[in-house]
C-alpha cells in the first residue's frame, strides 16, 4: 500500500486531536507519503465515529493486533495513562514510530525504561507536548535564550482546569492512583511542568510541594463513561486517591526559581494556561484566553518599562510557514498548536532526524520532576531531581 500507515490507539478526545492533526498537517510534509490507516479502541462506537469523522480506513479493538500490523508504521498512543508505558515500548520494539500522550509513564522510573528503550529503537519517537508550539511560547523562550530578559529569576505557570469540579461526574479511572498516578499533577501539571523546562532549561530541586483533594469521592457509573461526561450513576461511590490541585517551588539549574500550580477542580476556568517569566532585564507573560499576542516589558535603565503587546504576525513562529491564515493578530489555538507538533514529528521521519522538540527524553525528564514534585508534597521536605537513578 501507498504511504506510510498511521494508527491512533485510544478514540477518546485526545485521539481525536491526533487524528485531526495527522489529517490536516500529514499532506503538508515535503517528502513523506502517509495514510490514515487504523484507528483501535475497544469502544466500537468511539471507534467508528474518530475513523468516519478523520477518514480512517480501518478499526481495531486490540492494541496488539495494531502493533504487529505490519501496514502500520506510525502510532499514536492515546490511552489512560496505566497504558502509556506497555504500549509504547511495543511500539518501539516492533520499530514503529511513536507518538505518546503525556504523562509518558506513572513515574520516572517507567519513563527511564521507555527512554532508554527509544536510544536503541528504530523509529522516531516523541512525547506530546503540544504546547511548546504556540507562538508566543516559542518566542518567549527565544528571547529569555537570547539574553533579551536578562539572567532568568522566575517562571510563574498555571495550569487551571475545571473538569472535575462537579462532584457529580462518575468516578473513573482519572481519579484513582494506581491508574492515572497523580491527578491534577500527571494530567495537566504535565504540560506545567514541561513550559518550565522548555523556557528555563531543567529543574535542579523542588523545594516545597503541597497537594490537595477536594472532592474525596464520587459515584460510580451505572454505563460506560469516556472523557469527562455526565452519564447515569450508581448508588455506590469510590474513593478519590489522586490529587485535584497541586502546587510547588522550584529551583533551575541555572539558579532561577519556578512556581507552577495545577488544577482540575478551579471553578468557571475551562483550560487556562498563564505563563509569566521575569528576568533581571524584563518579562514577558501569556495566557491562552489571549491567543493573539503576548506582552513583554524591557527596561531601558532610563525609566520605569511599559510592556508592548508582541501580536502574532506571519514572521512569529509557526504562523507564516504553518498557519492557515498567515496574517497579524490570528490566534493560533489548540488544534493548531497541536497540529504543528504532528508536522514536526512527521518531518522528523520524513527527513530520518531525532524529534527533538518534546522527546522521550523530555517525557523522561519531565517525569523526574513530576516524581520530586510528589515526594516533596508526601515529606514537607526539599527533594533533588533524578533521585531514582
Amino acid at each position: 500500500m501507498a504511504g506510510k500507515g498511521i494508527a491512533v490507539i485510544g478514540a477518546g478526545m485526545i485521539g481525536a486531536a491526533h487524528a485531526s492533526g495527522y489529517r490536516t498537517y500529514g499532506p503538508r510534509v515535503d517528502g513523506l507519503s502517509t495514510r490514515l490507516d487504523t484507528v483501535c479502541d475497544a469502544n466500537a462506537d468511539l471507534a467508528t465515529k474518530l475513523a468516519r469523522n478523520w477518514g480512517f480506513a480501518r478499526l481495531a479493538n486490540d492494541w496488539r493486533a495494531v502493533i504487529d500490523d505490519p501496514e502500520i508504521d506510525i502510532v499514536s498512543v492515546c490511552l489512560p495513562n496505566f497504558l502509556h508505558t506497555e504500549v509504547t515500548q511495543a511500539a518501539l520494539k516492533a520499530g514503529k514510530h511513536v507518538l505518546c500522550e503525556k504523562p509518558l509513564a506513572l513515574s520516572a522510573r517507567e519513563a527511564r525504561a521507555t527512554h532508554d528503550l527509544a536510544l536503541t529503537a528504530s523509529g522516531k519517537s516523541g512525547t506530546v507536548f503540544n504546547y511548546r508550539r504556540i507562538p508566543a511560547i516559542t518566542d518567549i523562550r527565544a528571547r529569555v535564550n537570547a539574553g533579551e530578559l536578562g539572567q532568568p529569576v522566575q517562571i510563574v505557570i498555571f495550569y487551571q482546569c475545571d473538569y472535575a469540579a462537579d462532584p457529580m461526574l462518575p468516578h473513573s479511572w482519572r481519579y484513582e492512583f494506581d491508574r492515572a498516578g497523580p491527578g491534577a499533577l500527571l494530567d495537566v501539571g504535565t504540560h506545567a511542568v514541561d513550559l518550565a523546562r522548555f523556557i528555563l532549561g531543567d529543574v535542579d530541586e523542588v523545594s516545597g510541594a503541597i497537594s490537595t483533594i477536594s472532592i474525596n469521592e464520587r459515584f460510580l457509573p451505572a454505563e460506560t463513561a469516556t472523557g469527562h461526561g455526565h452519564v447515569a450513576l450508581s448508588d455506590k461511590k469510590a474513593k478519590v486517591d489522586n490529587d485535584d490541585v497541586m502546587s510547588a517551588l522550584l529551583r533551575f539549574r541555572n539558579g532561577a526559581q519556578g512556581f507552577v500550580t495545577a488544577s482540575r477542580v478551579a471553578v468557571g476556568m475551562g483550560n487556562r494556561i498563564q505563563v509569566e517569566v521575569y528576568g533581571t532585564k524584563g518579562t514577558a507573560r501569556f495566557s491562552n484566553e489571549l491567543p493573539t499576542h503576548y506582552d513583554l516589558a524591557v527596561f531601558d535603565g532610563k525609566g520605569p518599562a511599559p510592556f508592548t503587546r508582541m501580536i502574532n504576525r506571519p514572521s512569529s513562529p509557526y504562523v507564516g510557514e504553518l498557519a492557515a491564515v498567515p496574517h497579524d493578530l490570528v490566534p493560533i489555538g489548540y488544534a493548531e498548536s497541536f497540529g504543528f507538533m504532528i508536522h514536526e514529528f512527521l518531518s522528523a521521519i520524513a527527513e530520518d532526524k531525532p524529534f527533538e522538540n518534546g522527546s522521550i527524553e523530555d517525557g523522561y525528564r519531565a517525569a523526574q520532576v513530576l516524581d520530586a514534585i510528589q515526594e516533596a508534597s508526601m515529606t514537607n521536605a526539599p527533594v533533588k531531581v533524578g533521585g531514582e537513578e
